[in-house]
């Protein structure tokens, strides 16, 4: 069993980056008119999801000088998560989103168009973390979001590579905001300098028509990813480590809302990897971690900690892989 009291991070620079768009959320409630507010945003949710299992975790991002900006930055800090590489925007505003939830299909609506985080340029990278820091982590969104956003994530990736770290992408597949075509084409351009690819079966039907997880990670390591993960919904996980497979459980859940579910999943993942260089353990408590996310409404307020995920899989009896 890991140990149950996570590392030392408070005051500790950043051992994983998070790099994207986080926005505003607005989650319809069950009586189909009113909305409550939260937050989201795949890789900030990822960021918080490692943060809550013990990493020192920083956020890459630019938000608008408005009250979303302002709140979004309220969270990291509440959170542990750094924000010294988060940039206020005079003439750009914070996103925002609307959610429709639905335990395996929820629905979004998008007010991100010419956002702070969309007009990122890899100028306004903080070069310093990049340096210093073990993990990047984007996405297929991060890349999607705009041409200025995706180059700022490659000139990132790159950076960090330089420095001896590593790579870490989810593709997070989003139909609204590009073609499957433009999709694969970026993607494949990201996975050749990853180190970890997540990704899931729908992704994949999508961009590759391929639904059997042995084949899909076979694929990616050509690419050059050590280890990739394919997410299975229900049926837990599929973890390929340089090209030897394991299947990771599911663990027992009564799905609600399927928002942020495939980001605590590589959030936690990250955060146990980098503290036991263990993937099959970190994959174990990963699925945990996501299957206590589809349990709950909204992004961010479902993300369980790393005390809740322990004793889920005390309770249910996981047999966790040692080290």
């Amino acid at each position: 069993m890991p140990a149950d009291k996570p590392p030392e991070t408070a005051g500790a620079p950043p051992s994983i980056l998070c790099l994207g768009e986080a926005m505003v959320e607005f989650v319809r409630q069950p009586d189909g008119r009113t909305f409550r507010q939260g937050f989201g945003g795949d890789t900030s949710n990822a960021a918080i999801a490692a943060a809550r299992h013990g990493a020192a975790v920083g956020y890459v991002t630019a938000v608008g000088d408005d009250r979303f900006g302002t709140d979004l930055i309220g969270l990291w800090q509440a959170e542990g998560i750094a924000t010294d590489s988060v940039k206020r925007s005079q003439n750009a505003a914070t996103g925002i989103y609307f959610v429709d939830p639905d335990p395996a299909a929820r629905q979004f609506t998008y007010f991100r168009s010419g956002s702070a985080a969309s007009r990122m340029v890899p100028a306004d990278l903080n070069l310093q973390n990049l340096a210093t820091a073990e993990i990047l982590h984007i996405s297929g969104i991060t890349l999607a979001v705009s041409e200025s956003l995706s180059q700022t994530a490659i000139e990132a990736a790159q950076q960090i590579r330089s420095h001896g770290g590593s790579v870490s992408l989810d593709t997070n597949l989003r139909l609204q905001l590009w073609t499957a075509e433009q999709a694969l084409a970026s993607l494949t351009t990201a996975m050749h300098l990853s180190h970890i690819v997540f990704t899931s079966i729908d992704d994949q039907l999508s961009l590759t028509g391929q639904d059997d997880p042995a084949s899909i990670a076979d694929r990616m390591h050509l690419l050059g990813p050590e280890i990739v993960i394919v997410t299975l919904g229900g049926d837990g996980a599929y973890l390929s480590v340089s090209g030897k497979g394991h299947a990771i459980p599911s663990a027992p859940t009564d799905p609600v809302d399927s928002t942020g579910a495939g980001d605590t999943f590589a959030g936690a993942f990250l955060a146990w990897w980098l503290e036991t260089s263990d993937p099959r353990l970190a994959a174990t408590m990963a699925s945990i971690a996501a299957a206590a996310t589809v349990s709950a409404m909204g992004a961010v307020d479902a993300i369980p900690d790393r005390a809740a995920v322990l004793a889920e899989a005390a309770r249910i009896g996981h047999k966790l892989p040692s080290r």
